[in-house]
């Protein structure tokens, strides 16, 4: 059963790959190694800073606190691109063009949330995987896969509503679902295409992306050479390469180098790394001294810290409910 303080250790393990990439995003591989928290760089910020990555994250974090609908989530949304709220330094940057697309459908053009995500295949960006960690967490005790799969497409129409981004939430957040549930991750990646095909033989559009990332499903993929793995910003290629790292380490820092180090989208790249490794190593922790360097460690505790409590009271009850007398 997942404690409070392991919740908070895969969040911050987010937050902290994010951190760590936003120096050197859109870097090309192997012109620079990162493994430190370093200022400057891309985005000309002080080290420590995250991105929208954690923008985005920490509105679905309060909006799961406060049991909030999906306005309302958008609304938080709009405040963070529009206000500059949860953000490091009270500046909002770095925000993907997908993502400030739907924001603005939602608060200019007054689109429903749920159609304010970019259909179009040009749009297959990983920026809804990037922010649905906490909406992974919150779901680790729903036992109903149509139910977590409901949710998970519902949260990520809010800013992508192609299929091929939809699989990619799915496969994603099922995973970390099989990985807070005891499994390992080959174990998570062995059962998964299975699992799904059952579920979506109703989406054939989504279920019709599949091949798309048939590679995590090869017994071979954490043997695939490192000059092999993509790391730019489509959804697909963040995905096999978060998994790829996550394979590759035994720890969550190593996970966060190996993931930084790749070079492009590095922000996100570690971001989702730096979450999976911490759910395949619940009994490790995150570098303190990287939490420690974190900018606007206040704002993030006060979102952060509540969520894990609430969400590891709601698994310690669901647990309670269902041992027998």
């Amino acid at each position: 059963m997942i404690q409070a303080c392991q919740i908070e250790n895969i969040l911050y393990a987010g937050v902290i790959g994010d951190a760590l990439g936003v120096p050197v995003e859109f870097e090309k591989r192997d012109f620079y190694y990162i493994n430190s928290m370093i200022g400057v760089g891309t985005w000309g910020r002080p080290a420590g800073s995250w991105s929208d990555d954690t923008s985005f994250s920490l509105p679905l974090m309060e909006n799961l606190i406060e049991n909030g609908d999906y306005d309302q989530l958008m609304q938080k949304f709009e405040n963070y691109m529009f206000h500059n709220e949860y953000t490091p330094d009270d500046e909002a940057f770095g925000i993907g063009n997908t993502c400030a697309k739907a924001v603005r459908n939602w608060s200019v053009n007054h689109y429903p949330a749920l159609e304010c995500g970019d259909p179009s295949v040009y749009a297959n960006g990983n920026g809804a995987l990037m922010r649905l960690a906490p909406l992974a967490i919150h779901l680790v005790d729903e036992d109903s896969l149509d139910k977590r799969l409901q949710l998970t497409r519902d949260y990520t129409c809010l800013t992508h509503r192609h299929p091929r981004a939809i699989l990619a939430s799915y496969i994603y957040l099922e995973i970390i679902h099989s990985l807070l549930n005891g499994r390992s991750l080959l174990t998570a990646l062995k059962i998964l295409p299975e699992k799904l095909e059952g579920t979506l033989k109703d989406q054939p559009e989504v279920w019709n992306e599949l091949k798309y990332f048939e590679p995590i499903f090869e017994t071979d993929f954490a043997a695939t050479l490192r000059c092999e793995i993509k790391s730019s910003g489509y959804v697909v290629d963040t995905l096999l390469a978060s998994i790829w790292c996550a394979l590759n380490a035994t720890s969550i820092d190593q996970a966060i180098i190996l993931a930084v180090n790749l070079g492009d989208d590095t922000d996100t790249l570690a971001s989702i790394t730096g979450t999976l490794a911490s759910c395949v190593n619940l009994s490790d922790q995150v570098s303190k001294t990287w939490k420690g360097q974190l900018r606007n460690l206040k704002l993030l505790n006060s979102i952060i810290e509540p969520f894990a409590k609430m969400e590891s009271k709601k698994i310690e009850e669901c647990h309670s409910s269902s041992v027998p007398n």
